[in-house]
């Protein structure tokens, strides 16, 4: 199992460095006043919303897939750890966030919760994309469910921006900040139960596909 994630982690080493080199440069730019920790935040989860895609390409371009169901392990075993991969770097990112949360909010004097509610947003985009994405990555392969990856990216954003539009967030600024980070932290908990629902959908569909 802990060969197939340390797979996934060195296949798309390089690219993870890439990555890691522009998240430090945003940071650094954060920092300065240039860009807000909502852009950081978001550009995080955009990040790890791709590697687990990323990953499917380069399995597919290897047929590593035919070789993969072969193994002792099973196919519950390749899907799990394909699954784990994912919420690996969700967890990441997670973390990433919160650090730079606190990191900006002492030395740009920006709010905590307005920061921790940005992450907490990105967080929940983030384990949904890994609820809806991986089964379809199974069933339809990496090039055929990308265009759902991006509808889970921008309709979210389009659905906020409509509902700020329309005045309908326009209570949640008299609530206090004690309480709405409680309400924004039941967003990815509820996200992440749906997780062994797609787990099981996942499994079903590579139990019943031919490599």
């Amino acid at each position: 199992m802990t060969g197939l994630i340390l797979k996934d982690v060195l296949v798309l080493n390089k690219t993870m460095k890439t990555y890691i080199l522009f998240l430090i440069f945003y940071f650094v730019m954060a920092i300065v006043g240039l860009f807000s920790i909502a852009f950081i935040t978001a550009f995080v989860q955009i990040i790890v919303m791709i590697l687990p895609i990323s990953s499917f390409a380069y399995d597919e371009q290897a047929k590593w897939n035919r070789y993969a169901m072969t193994l002792p392990l099973g196919r519950r075993a390749v899907v799990r750890a394909k699954y784990l991969f994912a919420l690996l770097m969700v967890l990441i990112a997670a973390a990433f966030a919160l650090l730079s949360c606190v990191a900006l909010s002492i030395t740009a004097a920006e709010p905590v919760w307005e920061n921790l509610a940005t992450g907490l947003a990105s967080l929940s985009v983030g384990l949904l994309a890994v609820d809806v994405t991986l089964p379809l990555n199974y069933k339809l392969g990496p090039e055929r469910a990308r265009p759902y990856l991006y509808a889970i990216i921008f309709i979210p954003v389009i659905l906020m921006v409509l509902a700020a539009r329309m005045g309908w967030l326009d209570h949640l600024e008299q609530l206090p900040s004690s309480l709405i980070l409680p309400l924004l932290s039941l967003i990815p908990l509820v996200i992440l139960l749906g997780l062994p629902v797609s787990y099981w959908i996942s499994c079903r569909i590579v139990e019943q596909k031919e490599f």
